[in-house]
């Protein structure tokens, strides 16, 4: 073993240990906090699923006639930070860690984590700040400042935000993108070359600023999810005998740990919530940022979006990957493949449809990688402008994550980086939740807003910020 090799070991060894501690205090605030915004907002995210959805895919050509984002284009590049590496090698990652039962709690924690990621939104869009730019941005720094009157807070969450996306996700989305592609298309340097092409189609659109990130984002990743979510059912259909085993080993092993694995229920548990943050980002803060950016009437209208993300983004995407891993066979079966994330996922599919299917998922893993960069991309600059908003900061911002984008390609194991990516993903969740808890009682009086008015005939509510008892900090709804 090299140095190189020994030092990777030991600095990946250190991240797991920082992030199982910090794990362990964001579990009690996502699920205790959103458990308890579940009981306030009465299940919304449930009893309300036909309104939010409804809002979710209507609207598809509202920001062709403005500089502005619409609310659409928000949830497209909310989705198209949701949905990538962590629907398909996540998924596959998850199931290997810890075992098909870390599904089912995947599910759980997306029905409580859809609570949270209304509050967060909301907020987002109560205390959004218009810039010199003519955008809206907002996000967890900008609420715990406004909403706080904290800005020292606000800049530790922009601080953490940027490192835990746009460096540790993006460098996952990255490296997982450039292993598909490099083990489809093998030829000498190929993780060199796709690094180089990754890195210059994120400058092509990241230098034409957040409206092109928008428009690309709304043109492509409703077009990729549909067509993952057809290409993954044609998959099962090969493995069609095995669905209903699929099926009773997520609620059999939901609460049995698997032989192959050992370990505790715990670690079943955790699992589940941790992939599952990772895939569909409910009270990270990230997608909040991105809500902040959409033009609308009311703030809720695009909290009940982002909500409804979460769930496609978990019980819908992730859970179709998860039956075409799953109808492979018993779970020993799978575990002797030997392999984990975007590849397990190829040699599956492979044995079924042939060695297209692994060109077919390199595709997937590289616009969903690129897609997510997008995503990330707009909440880093949201938050360097909350730093700082000047030019010379954007322009960093873009070069770091092109620079980003580029080493990540180039590397060939992904431990360090998700290593990194979970322990700030942790740290982030925490922080996040705390300020959005805070700051509930605002996103209350603003639901109860919206009901008042969608319950008098109103067809699309507009709010005011005097609709809240207190509306320190609140500078866009005059």
């Amino acid at each position: 073993m090299s140095i190189m090799d020994t030092l990777n070991g030991e600095i990946s060894d250190l991240f797991w240990f920082v992030d199982d501690y910090f794990w362990g205090i964001s579990f009690v605030f996502l699920i205790g906090l959103g458990i308890i915004f579940t009981i306030k907002l009465k299940g919304l995210q449930i009893l309300k699923i036909k309104e939010t959805s409804s809002l979710a895919l209507s609207g598809v050509s509202e920001g062709k006639k403005t500089s502005k984002v619409s609310s659409f284009e928000a949830f497209c590049i909310g989705m198209g930070a949701r949905i990538g590496v962590g629907n398909i090698a996540g998924v596959a990652t998850a199931i290997m860690m810890g075992g098909p039962g870390a599904v089912f709690w995947m599910w759980i924690f997306a029905i409580i984590g859809s609570a949270s990621s209304f509050m967060e939104s909301t907020l987002a869009q109560i205390f959004k700040e218009k810039k010199e730019d003519g955008h809206f941005y907002g996000g967890p720094a900008y609420y715990a400042s406004k909403g706080l009157g904290n800005r020292k807070l606000g800049i530790i969450a922009a601080v953490l935000l940027v490192l835990t996306f746009g460096v540790g996700f993006i460098g996952v989305q990255s490296c997982n993108a450039s292993s598909a592609l490099s083990g489809a298309f093998d030829f000498d340097n190929n993780h060199l070359v796709f690094a180089i092409i990754i890195a210059a189609l994120a400058a092509l659109i990241l230098f034409k600023g957040l409206k092109a990130a928008a428009k690309f984002s709304a043109r492509v990743v409703p077009i990729m999810a549909v067509l993952w979510i057809v290409f993954a059912l044609v998959a099962i259909c090969f493995n069609i005998d095995g669905v209903v085993n699929a099926i009773a080993m997520i609620f059999q092993y939901a609460f049995t740990v698997p032989s192959a694995l050992g370990g505790a229920i715990g670690t079943i548990i955790v699992t589940g919530l941790k992939r599952g943050v990772f895939s569909n980002e409910a009270g990270l803060g990230s997608v909040a940022n991105i809500a902040a950016t959409a033009n609308v009437k009311h703030p809720v209208k695009q909290g009940m979006i982002q909500s409804f993300g979460v769930l496609v983004d978990t019980l819908v995407v992730c859970t179709i990957t998860a039956f075409v891993v799953l109808s492979y066979g018993n779970f020993a079966e799978i575990s002797a493949l030997g392999l984990k994330g975007a590849n397990l996922v190829q040699a599956i599919t492979a044995d079924s449809m042939g060695n297209i299917a692994n060109y077919i998922i390199a595709l997937f893993m590289f616009i969903f990688a690129f897609t997510s960069l997008i995503g990330y991309y707009t909440m880093s600059e949201s938050n360097a402008r909350f730093i700082k908003d000047s030019k010379k900061n954007i322009l960093f911002v873009r070069i770091l994550v092109i620079i980003v984008a580029f080493c990540a390609a180039c590397v060939t194991d992904v431990t360090i980086m998700d290593a990194f990516s979970d322990t700030f993903m942790a740290a982030m969740a925490a922080v996040n939740m705390v300020i959005v808890a805070l700051l509930s009682r605002k996103v209350f009086e603003a639901y109860a807003d919206y009901r008042k008015q969608k319950k008098a005939g109103v067809e699309e509510p507009e709010f005011h910020k005097d609709a809240l008892s207190d509306a320190t900090g609140v500078t866009e709804w005059e």
